[in-house]
């Protein structure tokens, strides 16, 4: 756990000092920025746990340190920040287990989920077991700052209908030419207390239209508009991520030698290929995800088309066409992390991607031998 230095009461900036935040990410290294960027813009407590079931059993572990015969009255933290794609236990899990479990410590519990570009289907699923809102990776301490305090400022009343718990979808209601809903009004029940929320079970749609609890808590006024940070503490934010850069560059050198070996052994130990072909599929997530992040964004073209070659593994054993695509991908990254080429790269850098698309069409069929076509 780290803490921050507890907010002030500046005119009109809010009082983050007070806030408590659990961020869930599997990812040491991006896990170690992202409570480091919540600490430089205020965020006054900062758990981290590394999974959806380190997660579950943070709030399972508070919940038995309370003395016997206590009901929680409250979840131990005020927002949840969680990675999307983890192993076993994952983003998903966690929010389903949040949303609908009768151990869940707060059913209207703000969850903001990390997700990358290619996280299409996941963040689909997420939206629909309830979540508040996304953070798009790779992130700027902005990006983190502006979710934050909106769905504290601005939090959306929950629906209850068939198939979904979690916050309105319908930001806004805007009028339409057509109403094609098939609930009217009086099937809809509206509550405003979660503990007085008896015969919900009589209605088809229930709208819990709760007090924000967040918003005055850190200063913010209930009708007021959404507060920004002073530009100086996003600056220091930001500065704070990029410090890490060089952290960075020692991290995903190791981390490429290592998925350099993997791909080695899928040719070697064809028993072992499904696993193999996950960790690098894995490392690849991660990877995309972070080079934007320091300034690296060929890292995440790169690593993203590298996850979408290794996505759903190969039909039997991996062909030596296979083989030299991935080792493609690979060697790009290191190039580009050995030449520290940042941004796009300039003429190098598009020599780099153009390379790589060489190589994509070269590997993209394999005969019967597994010989490049």
């Amino acid at each position: 756990m780290t803490r921050g230095v507890a907010g002030a009461a500046v005119s009109g900036v809010p009082k983050l000092g007070l806030l408590s935040v659990l961020v869930v990410e599997d990812s040491a290294f991006i896990r170690t920025v992202l409570t480091a960027t919540l600490r430089a813009i205020g965020v006054g407590t900062v758990h981290a746990v590394t999974s959806g079931a380190a997660a579950i059993w943070f709030f399972e572990d508070r919940r038995a340190g309370l003395p016997p015969g206590a009901t929680p009255s409250a979840a131990p933290v005020d927002l949840v920040i969680s990675d999307l794609v983890m192993p076993e236990v994952d983003g998903l899990m966690l929010l389903r287990w949040l949303r609908a479990s009768p151990r869940s410590p707060d059913k209207f519990l703000p969850v903001l989920m990390l997700s990358g570009a290619a996280d299409r289907q996941y963040v689909e699923q997420a939206r629909d077991l309830g979540a508040t809102d996304f953070i798009a990776k790779p992130f700027s301490a902005q990006t983190i700052a502006s979710r934050l305090l909106f769905a504290v400022a601005r939090p959306r009343r929950f629906v209850l209908a068939a198939g979904y718990f979690g916050p309105d979808r319908r930001r806004t209601d805007k009028p339409v030419a057509l109403d094609c809903r098939m609930t009217g009004g009086s099937e809809i029940l509206v509550v405003h207390s979660a503990s007085k929320a008896a015969g919900i079970d009589r209605f088809p749609v229930v709208y819990f239209e709760l007090p924000n609890r967040l918003g005055p808590k850190i200063g913010i006024a209930p009708k007021g508009p959404v507060p920004t940070l002073p530009p100086d503490v996003l600056a220091a934010a930001e500065q704070e991520i990029l410090n890490r850069a060089g952290d960075y560059a020692s991290w995903i050198a190791g981390e490429v030698e290592e998925m350099s070996r993997r791909i080695d052994r899928l040719v070697r130990e064809p028993d072992a290929v499904t696993g193999l072909l996950a960790q690098v599929n894995r490392a690849a997530h991660e990877m995309r995800g972070q080079g934007g992040i320091f300034g690296y964004p060929l890292i995440t073209q790169v690593a993203k088309s590298l996850y979408e070659a290794t996505r759903g593994g190969v039909a039997g054993a991996v062909t030596a066409n296979e083989h030299q695509l991935f080792k493609a991908h690979v060697d790009a990254i290191r190039a580009v992390m050995n030449a520290r080429i940042s941004g796009d790269g300039g003429v190098t850098g598009q020599q780099l991607l153009a390379s790589l698309e060489v190589a994509k069409r070269k590997y993209a069929k394999t005969d019967g031998n597994g010989a490049g076509g």
